[in-house]
C-alpha cells in the first residue's frame, strides 16, 4: 500500500466525487479511478459505493479512512518535530491555526487572541471559521479548536474548559409575557424560540436544557438563524424569545431588549479542543498555556 494511494483515497473521502477529487489532485478522473481500483484490489474489497456522480464510503472504507488520517497525522507530526529540531536560533515565524464558530468570536476570546499577538511577536494566529471544529482538527486543517463544551467528544480529541458565562432569557421590552406579574417558564410555551441552526454545537446544549425545563412547548414555530446579530434582531422586533450568554447584555439597552433571569438556566462553558497524541512544538505549547493557564 503506497502513501500516494492513501492520499488519493483521503481526497476522494473529502470531495465525495471523482470529478472534484481529480481536479483537487491535479490528475485525470481516469487516473484517479485506476488508483482507487488498485487500492481496492490490494485490500480485497470495495471502499466506495458509486451513486451517479457521487460516492460514499463502504464499512471497509470507513475503517480505512480512520487509519489513513492517523497515518497522515503521524507524517505531519514527524515533519513538525524535525523542523523544530533543525530550526535556527534566530526568530522564527510560526502560524497556529485555530478553528472556531463565527459566533464564538466573543469578548474574552478576542482579548486572548489579541494578547497572543502582543506577547509572541513571531507568532501568527490564523482563525478558521468552520461549522465542524472536530473535522477541522482531524483533517489537520487546524491545530486547535475553540467552542462550547460538550460531553460526547470524539475519542481522538481532548478538551480543556477555559472559561464560563451565564445564560439569560431575553425578550423585547414590550413583549406580552412581561405583562404577567410573575413570569414562569411555562409562559414561554406560546412563543417561538429563535436560536442557531442545528449544525452548531451550542444548539444541542440549549435544546437539551429546554427539553428538561420546557418539555411541553412545541418546536414547530422555532426559528433557526446563523448569527448572533440575527438572534438579537429577531428578539428586538418580534414576539420571539431566546437564550443567550450574559456577555451580550452590553447590546440590550440600545436594542430595547429585556432580560428574564431564571435560576435553572445552564452555564455556558467554552472549551479548547486538540488532537490526542498530537506533537506540540514550543509555539503551540505557548498558545495552549495562554488559554488554559497550564504548562504543556
Amino acid at each position: 500500500m503506497e502513501l500516494s494511494h492513501l492520499h488519493y483515497f483521503l481526497t476522494l473521502c473529502e470531495q465525495k466525487q471523482f470529478t472534484r477529487a481529480s481536479v483537487s489532485l491535479g490528475i485525470s478522473q481516469a487516473a484517479l479511478s485506476k488508483q482507487i481500483k488498485n487500492l481496492e484490489d490490494e485490500i480485497g474489497t470495495a471502499l466506495f459505493l458509486r451513486n451517479g456522480t457521487t460516492c460514499q464510503l463502504t464499512p471497509a472504507g470507513e475503517i480505512l479512512e480512520t487509519h489513513c488520517w492517523r497515518i497522515k497525522q503521524e507524517l505531519f507530526y514527524i515533519q513538525e518535530e524535525i523542523n523544530d529540531l533543525s530550526a535556527t536560533k534566530g526568530p522564527i515565524s510560526t502560524t497556529i491555526n485555530i478553528t472556531l464558530f463565527l459566533n464564538d468570536l466573543e469578548f474574552r476570546l478576542n482579548d486572548t487572541l489579541s494578547a497572543l499577538f502582543r506577547e509572541y511577536q513571531q507568532l501568527k494566529v490564523n482563525t478558521i471559521i468552520s461549522d465542524n471544529i472536530f473535522n477541522s482538527l482531524i483533517t489537520l486543517e487546524s491545530d486547535l479548536g475553540i467552542g462550547p463544551s460538550i460531553k460526547n467528544v470524539p475519542s481522538t480529541i481532548d478538551k480543556i474548559d477555559i472559561y464560563s458565562n451565564e445564560y439569560q432569557i431575553i425578550v423585547r421590552n414590550d413583549h406580552p409575557i412581561l405583562e404577567h406579574e410573575t413570569i414562569t417558564l411555562d409562559l414561554l410555551d406560546n412563543y417561538p424560540f429563535v436560536f442557531f441552526n442545528q449544525r452548531f454545537l451550542e444548539t444541542k446544549i440549549i435544546y437539551d436544557w429546554m427539553q428538561q425545563n420546557l418539555s411541553s412547548r412545541s418546536q414547530q414555530n422555532d426559528i433557526q438563524v446563523d448569527t448572533t446579530e440575527l438572534i438579537l434582531y429577531m428578539v428586538a422586533n418580534t414576539n420571539t424569545f431566546s437564550i443567550v450568554p450574559q456577555y451580550l447584555e452590553c447590546h440590550f439597552t440600545a436594542l430595547n431588549i429585556t432580560v428574564i433571569n431564571h435560576k435553572k438556566l445552564p452555564t455556558r462553558v467554552m472549551s479548547i479542543y486538540y488532537l490526542k497524541n498530537k506533537y506540540m512544538g514550543p509555539h503551540l505549547k505557548q498558545v495552549l498555556s495562554s488559554f488554559t493557564d497550564r504548562s504543556f
